[in-house]
């Protein structure tokens, strides 16, 4: 086993069954949120021992510059209460999410921070005061359980994440204000997860 790719959900880890089909390549989910993601990436481990560890999937933006589409590959994973955990940068990766970028009018956002939180943030007000409090440029559930696993283990983790919500939109829940973003979230889910999907098939050539 060489090189495994971890989504917490179904949906995003069908972008990369180009990948699950290719020979030294394991596609995984583990669940959402920070404790099944540290509880799935652990059996994984110990059963694949990969050589690499790439997280992957959409997460929302805190920092205004992002859009819908776009790549975050963080230098850094954190929680809201001040945990750090380095992640890799491969430099070939970076390189090839930055054509990828220019190729497809999009932007990829190199080094950083993305915050790990337990709760979605849901509103603009939530990110607001996430993005004051950690510093980070975008937030999701698992990266940071994920890379602290990696990082027990002794194995490289690299993070790859595609903008979903950007920093002023709300996402959907029981709040009526949100009701509107609830309708336009399975087409933006769509667009996000063609990104992985589009992205997710030049890693070979990374990886040659």
């Amino acid at each position: 086993m060489s090189l495994l790719v971890v989504t917490a959900l179904g949906f995003e880890r069908a972008a990369f069954d180009y990948l699950a089909r290719r020979p030294g390549w394991r596609v995984a989910s583990t669940g959402v949120g920070p404790v099944r993601a540290a509880d799935g990436l652990a059996r994984l481990v110990r059963a694949e021992r990969p050589a690499l560890i790439v997280g992957t999937g959409v997460c929302g933006a805190l920092d205004a510059a992002l859009r819908l589409g776009d790549l975050v590959l963080p230098a850094e994973a954190v929680t809201p209460d001040g945990l750090r955990v380095p992640l890799a940068l491969d430099e070939r990766l970076c390189e090839l999410a930055r054509r990828f970028a220019d190729a497809h009018g999009g932007s990829a956002q190199i080094g950083g921070r993305i915050v790990s939180v337990e709760r979605i943030a849901s509103t603009p007000a939530d990110k607001r005061e996430l993005a004051r409090r950690s510093e980070a440029s975008a937030v999701d559930q698992e990266t940071f359980a994920w890379a602290r696993v990696a990082r027990e283990a002794g194995i490289p983790f690299v993070a790859v994440r595609v903008v979903l919500d950007e920093a002023g939109e709300a996402l959907a829940s029981w709040r009526p204000s949100t009701w509107r973003s609830a309708l336009r979230l399975p087409a933006r889910a769509l667009r996000a997860r063609r990104t992985l999907r589009a992205f997710g098939r030049e890693w070979p050539c990374w990886r040659s």
